[in-house]
Formats: structure tokens, sequence, C-alpha cells
């Protein structure tokens, strides 16, 4: 990896869940319903890129049935903290004479602003990766990231789940890195993956709608990798819904909360040109570096966010 950014693993990657690969407490029936569900699912979701209004109340509820029938339920939303103007004056200089600097993310977004037409047929992936690269190198020098793009969801039998999520992001020693990018089979990521961050990409045309699917696919995560914490993102490249996941002691259910949304704000002047407020971006980015960190970990005093509970 360079110091600018993190390394890139071969597009082909995926998620494989074998049967030998879930701890046999969560039972075998279990786990195959649970499989079938979700590829369903994602099945829907292969089948448009982006779903209108009545479709997208439908593929809610849907995922909804699925939680429930799972036991995975909500247990309050995230809220940032007081001292987020302080916290953005720690981070914001991080990695300023890397390619990657706070400055240049901002010059890049202008420029993908300008010139890549947003459609429901566009990639959101190179915003995405313009905020991954811009967490990369705000890293110490001892860690590097490794992000790992995943191709397009698509269904397979009832044993292999290919496509489970767009990235998987894990911050490591360069060793580790170096090990991470020679095999990302399901058996070395379990042994190896110090940390782990899973973003994926938003289908529905309402933000909100998605997030069932991506605790979904995030418990999945879980399961697979035998983690009791999984932090991840559901995003369009403009907004980021930031989801956290405690997998119960048998992997059989969880609990889950989300931040509603951190917003890309994009203005434009008079004449049409695209304007980028401050400091979303940094923020953003800077949430994105402590929780890919933090990936496999609860919420503890120096992060971003708290919880809000249910009254």
């Amino acid at each position: 990896m360079s110091a600018d950014g993190p390394e890139l693993q071969h597009p082909n990657f995926s998620l494989n869940l074998k049967s030998s690969d879930v701890s046999e407490e969560s039972g075998e029936d279990a786990k195959e319903g649970f499989e079938q569900e979700v590829n369903t699912m994602l099945s829907l979701l292969q089948s448009e890129l982006i779903l209108d209004v009545p479709q997208s109340l439908k593929f809610y509820d849907m995922a909804e049935r699925i939680l429930d029938k799972f036991h995975i339920s909500f247990t309050g939303s995230l809220s940032l903290k007081a001292d987020v103007e302080d916290r953005l004056a720690a981070t914001s200089s991080l990695g300023q004479n890397k390619l990657w600097s706070s400055t240049n993310l901002y010059q890049q977004l202008l420029l993908l602003e300008g010139h890549v037409p947003r459609t429901a047929e566009t990639s959101p992936r190179a915003w995405i990766e313009a905020f991954l690269f811009r967490a990369s190198a705000m890293l110490p020098s001892d860690k590097r990231m490794v992000l790992i793009p995943v191709t397009t969801v698509s269904p397979s039998s009832s044993t292999t789940l290919s496509g489970l999520v767009d990235y998987a992001a894990v911050v490591a020693s360069p060793q580790t890195a170096r090990t991470l990018l020679d095999d990302t089979q399901v058996h070395n990521l379990r042994l190896c993956m110090p940390t782990g961050f899973f973003v994926i990409e938003a289908n529905l045309s309402i933000l909100s709608h998605d997030v069932p699917q991506a605790v979904c696919r995030m418990y999945y995560c879980g399961r697979l990798l035998q983690k009791k914490v999984v932090r991840g993102a559901l995003t369009n490249g403009h907004d980021w819904v930031f989801v956290h996941i405690k997998l119960n002691d048998n992997y059989d259910g969880a609990s889950y909360t989300w931040f509603p949304v951190v917003r890309l704000n994009i203005v434009k002047s008079y004449d049409g040109v695209p304007q980028i407020r401050k400091p979303w971006p940094d923020v953003i980015a800077a949430i994105l570096l402590h929780w890919v960190e933090n990936g496999f970990s609860d919420l503890g005093s120096d992060d971003w966010y708290e919880m809000m509970r249910i009254s």
C-alpha cells in the first residue's frame, strides 16, 4: 500500500457461506432459513437498481419481517456527540501532506459533481471510494487499510451467498495487510481480520427504507465471521447511514442501532457551479476512520456517537 491510500483487493472477492462456516450452536435449520430469506431479498434487489416509492415500501416491509423472524431488534438511535467541532479540529489535519488530504477530498468531490451525472444508473462508488481513501490517509504510519470491493449482488444456493456487501474495509498492521491482500477467503478473514467495516450501496430511493436489508446483510457478515459486534454504512455516496449491530451470544439474533443520515451538502451557485458545504465531508471521513478502526468493538467513550434509548 502507498502512503496515500488503501490497498485494493481483487474485485472478484465475495463472502461465501458454506455449511461449515457458522457455529452449530445457531442450528442448521435456522441458518438455512435465514440464507433463503436473504437470497429472496437480494433477488428482488437485483431486478432494479433503484426501486420507486411503492416498491420501496414493500421491500422495506419484507426486510422488516425477516428481521423479526430472526430476532433482530432495533434498540435505539445514535446521535452525534456535542464535541464535533473539537473532534474535527483533531482529525481534519491528519494526512494533510498526502494525496487524499482534506483539501484534496473537497477538490475530488467537486470534480465528481461537475463531471459525473447523478442518475438512477450512476454507481455511487466513485464518491464512496473518495471517502474511504481519505479515511485511509488519516491512519498512523504503522497501520494500513485494505479495501476489498465486491462484485454485484448475485444470490446463489442455500449454502453459498455471494456479494453480501459492496466493500469490506480492514485496518491492520502492514504484515497482516499483506496477508489479507493475498487471501480473502472466509477462513483467513476470520483468523486475520483485526477490524472490519462493511459498506453497502443503497438500492432504494428512500435511504431509511433500505436500512433493514442492510442490517440483514451485516448480521449475516457477523455470523459468517463469528464476530459479536459489526459496524457498517449504507450509502448512496452522498447520504450515509451508520449502523451498529450487536449479535447475541449464540449468534441467534441481534440488536441494532443507526444514525439517520449524515449528508454531503451540495449547493449550486447562480451560474450552476457546485459548491460543497463544510464541514460534512470531513465529518463523514472522520467517522469512517474511527468506525473502520473499531469495526468489531462496541461503542466507547471515544466514539463519535452515543446511544439515544427508546423510551
